[in-house]
């Protein structure tokens, strides 16, 4: 298809970027000359921009859509017009018909889809930047999802990410206000895990494993032998998604105790178990008839290292009572470059991991004022997690913190084992 073909995909980038620039530059033209433009204008402009990423997710997909998704969960980063345009990204990207992936499935079963399932439903469960599911019924009755990557990913994917890169150096020498390099560089990283499904499976596995023992969590079994490639097929969960709060209440569970659950339940992997589901926006998570977390979407599931919580509790603690020295310790130990941090940056990083901030800044903006300008992998998979979670406390059970508080009870759990 000519949406996937290098000079297209290049003109509808630039296109893209000559709508919004200009207005961009006329704004900070006025400032310069003395005469700043309002918040309104500024927002005027912020919408435009976030339209043309809207659309550009929509027309091309691939590395497009991911971005998109992203800066739709970054609150921190990005201004309120960008937020409302680019959130419809976490549930509602356009599916693809199943026919046209039909092949794929069929190439990585080895056999027609007749030979192995009873049913497919053609209509698309969910569909997202790099693949999309759908409910089937196996031939003995079992119902199970069927995760399809998109067959062009591999080969678009690269093409993109220097495309955004490009865009992204451009848009930081013209608004400085906005930057969005820690998006591109999470689209790169997630992209990288998220197209592996042989990994994917592998980890759908080891969490089930990790989580056997903890009754308010279901993880989807995996029916590997079924799955490829391209292809995974796991358990279907029956579910409310997690933010549909009236849907949950009217189901009989009560909004707190579902908070709690979930900050129980990120607290244990993150900082006892050691190994997390790193993707928790509102369409991976569901909570069940019986109250349980039901999770979903497994590439972004990432090991973590021995003591991880032990440090982090170590960095936290002494950052938020000002012991300078055992602060940069820790955070050297995690893998911070110490020599161009400062402790007072560590304490604005604390306060936004846990929902505290004391004034509003993002987390690149907290780093970049010392110069750092690597944030180590393991504990940004982990920040962005908590920064999703975060924002998922707030929807649930506005200004009370309850997933943070628990959180909080199990990094000290985790530091105590550690």
């Amino acid at each position: 298809m000519i949406r996937y073909a290098r000079p297209y995909r290049a003109l509808q980038v630039a296109v893209a970027v000559v709508r919004v620039l200009p207005r961009y530059v006329l704004l900070n033209l006025r400032g310069a000359a003395g005469r700043p433009a309002s918040p309104p204008a500024w927002d005027r402009v912020h919408l435009l921009a976030a339209r043309q990423i809207r659309d550009l997710a929509l027309a091309l997909g691939g590395a497009f859509t991911k971005a998109a998704q992203i800066g739709g969960a970054r609150a921190d980063i990005l201004p309120d017009p960008f937020i409302d345009v680019l959130s419809q990204f976490h549930d509602a990207v356009p599916p693809r018909p199943f026919e046209s992936l039909r092949p794929i499935v069929e190439r990585d079963l080895g056999k027609s889809l007749d030979a192995v399932f009873a049913k497919v439903d053609d209509r698309a469960l969910a569909a997202a930047s790099l693949a999309q599911v759908h409910r089937a019924t196996l031939l003995d009755g079992r119902e199970v999802v069927i995760k399809i990557q998109y067959p062009e990913v591999r080969r678009v994917i690269p093409l993109d990410l220097s495309m955004l890169r490009a865009v992204v150096a451009l848009a930081r020498f013209i608004q400085r206000r906005i930057d969005l390099r820690s998006v591109v560089t999470e689209v790169t990283r997630f992209i990288a895990l998220e197209v592996d499904f042989r990994r994917e499976v592998d980890a759908t596995v080891r969490l089930g494993d990790v989580l056997a023992d903890d009754p308010t969590v279901r993880v989807p079994a995996v029916h590997r032998e079924l799955c490829g490639e391209n292809v995974i097929v796991l358990e279907y969960l029956e579910g409310i998604q997690v933010t549909r709060t009236a849907e949950i209440v009217a189901a009989g569970h009560k909004l707190p105790e579902l908070a709690r659950r979930i900050g129980g339940l990120y607290g244990s992997m993150i900082f006892e178990r050691g190994f997390f589901h790193g993707d928790p926006h509102p369409g991976n998570l569901l909570v069940l008839a019986d109250g349980r977390i039901g999770l979903l979407d497994f590439g972004l599931c990432k090991e973590l290292p021995d003591g991880f919580a032990r440090r982090v509790a170590e960095m936290m603690i002494s950052a938020m009572i000002g012991d300078a020295d055992a602060a940069l310790v820790a955070a050297g130990e995690l893998g911070f470059d110490t020599d161009r941090l400062r402790p007072e940056h560590l304490r604005s990083l604390m306060l936004m991991m846990i929902g505290d901030r004391d004034r509003d800044e993002s987390l690149l903006e907290i780093l970049g004022e010392s110069q750092v300008r690597r944030i180590p992998e393991d504990f940004a998979l982990v920040v962005r997690t908590l920064i999703l979670l975060n924002g998922l406390s707030h929807r649930l059970v506005p200004g009370r913190r309850l997933i943070q508080g628990e959180l909080i009870q199990h990094l000290a759990s985790g530091a105590k084992r550690g």
